[in-house]
């Protein structure tokens, strides 16, 4: 899965989150590209709107669903017309946006999500964030829980617990706390609790889109505050002198 983005027409974004769970809201657009999308038969339309106030908006593709909507474009192209993977996923999101309109009723409409408080090492939120705004922290992780999160297969990696802890509070689906329920009855390790896998989710999730090991994103965040923080009280030309000191006593 890699996160793709793509600038949609005024609305098109809201009315789409309104009508999926966030959940599987990937999945359906996915699953629309590759199975039910058909091309209009008059391609001149693929490039029609107007193009003011659009709206980039994010989400995950796998391999298949990326090469599927680059070969539609390079279809429009070779026939003649204007198409970008933008202006093709304007027209993609007014097909669905129909199609979800005429099967409301099968769609499920009512979801129960609880909320509740995790422990992390401090400096997991800040990560988080570079990669996924706020907002949509919960449906970034509850996604990521169902579609993709398989538990770490080190033991030890998963009891470690945060030298330095914050605390994160995460509003997800019972669905999504019941498979994590269920992997810590399958590892049947005392010290692996929900807990301890949250934490194991949010770092693959950070590692999955940083393509960089989320212990020293995190890690790093933590020594840049710290120097931050004695900069401020003590100024920057104490730090330049404590940060000598070590070089000094770092060398043979």
């Amino acid at each position: 899965m890699k996160q793709v983005s793509f600038s949609l027409f005024p609305g098109q974004a809201e009315a789409f989150k309104s009508k999926v769970d966030p959940s599987v809201q990937s999945k359906i657009l996915r699953n629309y590209v590759l199975n039910d999308y058909q091309l209009p038969g008059d391609l001149s339309i693929i490039n029609e709107g107007d193009k003011k106030g659009l709206k980039p908006e994010k989400f995950h593709f796998d391999e298949n669903t990326d090469a599927r909507l680059n070969e539609l474009v390079k279809i429009v192209r070779e026939a003649g017309y204007k198409a970008n993977r933008s202006s093709l996923m304007r027209h993609i999101m007014i097909q669905l946006l129909e199609k979800l309109k005429n099967q409301n009723d099968s769609l499920p409409k009512k979801r129960e999500v609880r909320h509740s408080s995790f422990y992390f090492e401090k400096g997991t939120k800040d990560v988080l964030e570079q990669f996924i705004p706020f907002r949509d922290r919960n449906a970034a992780i509850e996604r990521f829980i169902l579609e993709e999160y398989k538990p770490s297969h080190k033991r030890d990696f998963l009891l470690d617990k945060p030298e330095e802890v914050e605390s994160m509070r995460i509003g997800i689906t019972v669905e999504a706390f019941r498979k994590l329920d269920g992997y810590v009855e399958e590892i049947q390790t005392k010290g692996i609790t929900r807990t301890a896998l949250m934490r194991d989710v949010v770092e693959q999730l950070i590692g999955k889109l940083s393509n960089t090991d989320a212990r020293k994103l995190i890690a790093e965040k933590r020594l840049q505050n710290a120097l931050n923080e004695f900069e401020n009280t003590f100024g920057n030309d104490v730090l330049r002198e404590r940060l000598e000191e070590y070089r000094g006593d770092g060398k043979d």
